[in-house]
């Protein structure tokens, strides 16, 4: 990512989002973000703009995202981060899973995706680029995992569809792999008929297996910064840990790129 942009960040009370923003603040960028609670010590941050909102209330969307970019001064969002989501209850086999918390995951996971793209290319100055919080999930599912998965899944096909429609913009569905959030701990909650599961849970005790929010912020902006390097087909699901494997193939003699 070259040159100062505003970027706009969605689920900036925490995790991911958070570490995103606080790293493309420390960058120099104008970050907005979005969360339905506060983003803490940020609210400080002279170049840091929030509203507080909730994306599966569809209607209110885009009035908040029109008041966010009058709030920073501009007509337009360069980046969009569009990574709010949410997991559901705890991991439970299909047939258990009630058909409204189902449909929750689902509004929130690809309807507030969708809220928020369909609010961003309306405004005066379209975005650039769409970087959307995926998970290998929506491509290779488990046992457990219904809504996420089939959220995860659907945000894919989503993005595919706009891709097509809007090829002025880039849209990214990035996997972000073992990464250490409330969304993750919900994993410990797996019961023994989910076997799958309990085995990811054993893995997940090795040190080293989760990263924390923070490096995973830095690599997805190590990604984003060396693009030009890396085979990213529009709107194609890949995992970040592909992506940076592939940049250190291309800089073999540069270390670890920053």
């Amino acid at each position: 990512m070259r040159g100062m942009q505003t970027i706009l960040i969605t689920g900036t009370s925490s995790g991911i989002g958070h570490a995103l923003a606080r790293l493309y603040l420390q960058r120099g960028h104008t970050v907005c973000g979005v969360s339905r609670r506060g983003p803490g010590a940020l609210a400080d941050h002279p170049r840091f703009h929030h509203v507080t909102a909730d994306l599966t209330q569809f209607q209110t969307v885009a009035p908040a995202l029109v008041r966010l970019a009058q709030m920073a001064g501009t007509l337009g969002f360069d980046t969009i981060f569009a990574n709010a989501g949410s997991f559901g209850p705890p991991p439970r086999l299909a047939h258990l899973t009630r058909a409204d918390a189902f449909m929750e995951v689902m509004a929130l996971n690809v309807g507030g995706v969708k809220a928020t793209i369909d609010a961003c290319i309306s405004l005066p100055s379209r975005p650039g680029r769409i970087v959307a919080s995926a998970s290998i999930s929506g491509v290779r599912q488990r046992a457990g995992m219904l809504s996420y998965a089939t959220s995860k899944a659907a945000l894919n096909a989503l993005l595919r569809v706009y891709q097509l429609e809007n090829p002025d913009i880039q849209f990214l569905p990035i996997g972000l792999c073992n990464v250490s959030t409330p969304l993750s701990a919900v994993l410990a909650e797996a019961g023994p008929e989910l076997a799958e599961l309990c085995a990811l849970r054993e893995r997940a005790t090795q040190p080293g297996y989760f990263v924390s929010p923070e490096e995973r912020a830095q690599d997805i902006a190590r990604v984003l910064d060396h693009g030009a390097a890396l085979d990213l087909a529009p709107a194609e699901f890949r995992e970040i840990r592909d992506l940076l494997a592939e940049l250190q193939r291309a800089h073999p003699t540069e270390g670890h790129l920053s």
